[in-house]
């Protein structure tokens, strides 16, 4: 399968923004081709005459096209290396400028509801105010998954080492949800929350996990869904297991669920909103943490995601 990827050459030039004969896989192709027929044309040529010059010189140009064409592939990488340093740096930034007007435009919002009681406002300009905070929200949401991607691309994603209650985390995300799940008629079930050991983590970075699995349990299920919530020991790890009945991942898509902005073409049909980087970051946090992420699903029955960090070892027993 990979070898396939890698001869894709219509997806690199897609994805890496350039045109397919400026991709590395094709740079490639082309120096092994130019490399074989230049090899058998030096065999033959060395087969009919006998001159040891003739050779010599052939040989060095077989070695001087090799190293032409290496040159390009190591300045194509060294190039996208470049581009993809100066995007992260350009996300990091803006998210940065962007965070504190958005900032300040909530704690207005937030001080007019506060401050002004329904007799004073018509319920039509409460619901504007409650729009315009709702919708800042959101956008503080994605600004701040922006700058954890950044963060992460550039290896500065900041994870603290401690005990944490798992149990406690996942109860504080399930209440922040519960006006959803019942406007919907989703079932909500936690099991085995008895008995779980404290694990070796960040609380804040964990709970960021759980939420973003929780999320997306909740708006790729149908309406009247179920969603079950299990925590396990296995050995020296604790694993949280989510499993719902929505609509699903298609087979074909499986290896691009932790990608970035990687959202599935039903899940597209089902919900508009999401940026498609809850699991990518979710997958480099657990991982941080010294932990594993994977998932089972089938289109139309559902989905199953697990993730296992490590227990706090005063904790084990």
């Amino acid at each position: 399968m990979w070898i396939v990827n890698d001869l894709n050459l219509k997806k690199q030039a897609r994805d890496l923004g350039v045109n397919f004969w400026q991709t590395p896989g094709f740079l490639f192709i082309m120096l092994g081709v130019i490399a074989v027929v230049i090899m058998t044309a030096t065999f033959y040529i060395s087969k009919n005459y006998d001159s040891p010059e003739l050779l010599v010189l052939a040989e060095s140009f077989v070695v001087i096209v090799i190293l032409v064409i290496g040159n390009l592939v190591i300045k194509m990488v060294e190039q996208i290396i470049k581009l993809n340093k100066m995007k992260s740096e350009f996300v990091s930034v803006a998210s940065h400028q962007l965070r504190t007007p958005l900032s300040a435009i909530r704690w207005e919002t937030e001080l007019l509801l506060s401050k002004f009681r329904k007799e004073s406002v018509s319920g039509k300009q409460r619901q504007s105010i409650e729009n315009i905070n709702t919708l800042s929200g959101k956008m503080t949401r994605l600004i701040n998954d922006l700058l954890d991607v950044a963060r992460i691309d550039q290896g500065r994603l900041i994870i603290k080492k401690m005990p944490v209650n798992v149990v406690a985390i996942i109860d504080e995300a399930l209440i922040g949800v519960s006006a959803v799940t019942k406007t919907r008629n989703i079932e909500l079930i936690f099991k085995d929350k008895k008995k779980i050991p404290l694990i070796f983590g960040d609380p804040e970075k964990l709970r960021m996990v759980i939420e973003n699995l929780l999320d997306n349990s909740i708006k790729y299920s149908t309406n009247y869904g179920k969603i079950e919530i299990k925590l396990s020991k296995k050995g020296d790890f604790v694993t949280f297991n989510i499993k719902d009945n929505g609509v699903g991942i298609p087979l074909e898509q499986h290896s691009r669920v932790f990608d970035k902005f990687f959202r599935s073409d039903n899940i597209v049909k089902y919900q508009t909103e999401g940026t498609g980087l809850g699991l990518y970051i979710a997958k480099n946090i657990v991982e941080q943490l010294g932990g594993r992420i994977w998932f089972n699903s089938v289109e139309g029955l559902g989905s199953i995601f697990n993730f296992s960090v490590p227990i706090n070892i005063k904790s084990k027993n």
